[in-house]
């Protein structure tokens, strides 16, 4: 084969591989920080992380399996627990975002892990949810700081490029939260303005549950649409993602959107809440939202 016939075969063969379809699973899970002062039921994190991160291996495992790309939103994650979790999963797993409280180590991260050997990193951020995005922050009485992680991955294997945010809005104000999630939106589309129409996953805990505050807020938009409205299949019976340290589910508050909605640029094909007592011990007390996807 003559040198511009095999340049031009290996220009189309990448063509192909871009265009193809990716499978993605997508997890959204609120792990509960390591508490020192624990509720009824609550066991210290170091009773919960064997079953948390054996679950999330599971999860991740079985996508890989399948020839599926996992991408973890985490929330309530301090530093120690982070490092547990990325030993858990092993040397390949690493994440992107920091410390709410400093931008370092301090306070709970909303990590976004991911695997170095299947996705490469081509732009992060991490802003804080008030006015004042770009620096350490509280915002619309918030009683807590709160942050949203942006991550734009490109597959090694395909050149497939997505766009992943993470994010957990505030447990005290309502205008915290609807104007947090704001800002949210407003970060992802200042980050497709730089890297073109890409596919959006975003991931979190909302402390909103479906027609509340920031949950309307988003909806209302049009631009993302929530994972049990997309058609997909929900498997198994748990239809609440906090469940307190009790059997009994209290609300929905977790969740996985895909979009932007009007591109249609994925495909929901089935989800699930998973468990969270096992073995006898509540590894977290929210359950972990699993979302099978495919980039198309």
């Amino acid at each position: 084969m003559k040198f511009g016939s095999l340049f031009a075969y290996v220009l189309a063969a990448a063509d192909v591989a871009r265009t193809a379809s990716l499978p993605i699973r997508i997890v959204s899970f609120n792990i509960r920080y390591a508490a020192t002062s624990l509720e009824t039921n609550e066991k210290p994190w170091s009773d919960r992380r064997t079953g948390l991160i054996n679950q999330l291996k599971t999860v991740t495992d079985n996508a890989t399996s399948d020839g599926a790309v996992a991408v973890l939103g985490l929330q309530e994650v301090l530093d120690a627990q982070l490092k547990d979790i990325k030993s858990g999963l092993g040397s390949a797993w690493t994440h992107y975002g920091f410390g709410r409280d400093d931008g370092a180590k301090s306070g709970e991260y909303n990590p976004i892990i991911y695997r170095t050997d299947v996705l490469k990193l081509l732009y992060s951020e991490q802003k804080w949810l008030s006015p004042t995005p770009d620096k350490v922050s509280f915002g619309w009485g918030a009683g807590s700081r709160r942050v949203s992680v942006i991550a734009v991955f490109e597959h090694i294997a395909t050149g497939k490029r997505f766009i992943h945010a993470n994010t957990h809005l505030d447990n005290v104000s309502s205008q915290a939260r609807s104007e947090g999630i704001k800002v949210v939106v407003s970060r992802i589309q200042a980050v497709q303005e730089q890297y073109g129409p890409l596919g959006v996953t975003l991931t979190g805990d909302f402390n909103s549950a479906p027609g509340e505050d920031a949950y309307t807020t988003l909806s209302d938009t049009g631009y993302l649409t929530e994972l049990w409205n997309s058609g997909a299949t929900r498997l198994g019976t748990n239809q609440l993602t906090y469940t307190g340290f009790s059997t009994t589910g209290k609300s929905r508050i977790d969740f996985v959107w895909l979009g932007p909605t009007a591109d249609k640029l994925y495909s929901a094909q089935q989800f699930e809440f998973l468990n969270n007592y096992i073995d006898n011990v509540f590894i977290s007390d929210h359950r972990a939202v699993v979302a099978d996807l495919t980039i198309l």
